[in-house]
């Protein structure tokens, strides 16, 4: 539901500095003994914050903060590796992820947010979509724009955090991303794309899941690949269909 609000809002450079801030406070929290995930979403939610409202209050462009975070989180990252004697392959195991090393804790955590999200989004439906399709027309019915964007911010990082520790953060954008794409090809509004992204992405992550057990397959590489072949046959669909439209 939320590569919908990143796709049509144009957010997707920003989910880059949301991994790469995750991986430094993984890094932080190995140094401090704590577990990696917290401080993966330690880092989500300073990176959250950074992006929203700081960003907005020193009028600096997102896209190009999100450049700064990106390489300064990845410089000092390092540096912890160096000198506090952080294990870097530990902390990189949140680029590879692995659906059957999720702990119990790990999945309520799942469970938990994917609960907040599916509220939220019935909660406050309307001024999401007009966040989306207009944000002068949100304003001027007293919409709280960047309160509204700091929420989404920090929600989609949240849901990066723990699709991180699903597929890995190399392939997040098998579940953030593609299914909403495929959505939004057939959708004609926000309700119809928000129903068809999570069906979408329940048919990729089943089925790679499948793929992965019955072909000795690395679950996350599965599911990317489920989502991909989704997205294409959505497309020839999609193509096929306006042909015709055109012939008739």
């Amino acid at each position: 539901m939320l590569g919908v609000v990143v796709v049509t809002a144009n957010l997707t450079t920003i989910r880059f500095a949301l991994m790469h801030l995750a991986l430094l406070g993984g890094a932080v929290a190995l140094a401090f003994k704590l577990p990696i995930l917290a401080g993966a979403f330690g880092g989500i939610i300073v990176a959250s914050f950074i992006l929203g409202p700081w960003a907005e209050r020193l009028k600096v462009d997102t896209g190009m903060m999100s450049a700064y975070l990106m390489t300064g989180s990845l410089g000092v990252a390092f540096i912890l590796f160096y000198r506090a004697g952080v294990p870097a392959m530990e902390v990189f195991s949140l680029f590879t992820g692995g659906l059957l090393l999720l702990s119990p804790h790990d999945l309520w955590i799942l469970l938990v947010i994917g609960i907040l999200i599916i509220f939220l989004f019935w909660a406050f439906y309307y001024e999401i979509e007009l966040f989306l399709y207009d944000k002068e027309t949100a304003k001027a019915l007293g919409v709280p724009i960047k309160r509204l964007q700091t929420g989404l911010l920090f929600l989609t990082g949240l849901a990066i955090g723990v699709v991180m520790r699903v597929v890995g953060a190399l392939m997040v954008d098998a579940i953030i991303l593609i299914p909403a794409l495929a959505a939004l090809t057939l959708a004609r509004g926000l309700k119809e794309g928000l129903i068809l992204t999570s069906i979408f992405g329940l048919i990729a992550s089943v089925g790679g899941f499948f793929l992965s057990m019955g072909a000795d397959l690395p679950v996350g590489a599965s599911i990317t690949v489920s989502a991909v072949a989704l997205l294409a046959v959505v497309s020839i669909i999609k193509g096929r269909f306006n042909l015709r439209l055109k012939r008739d």
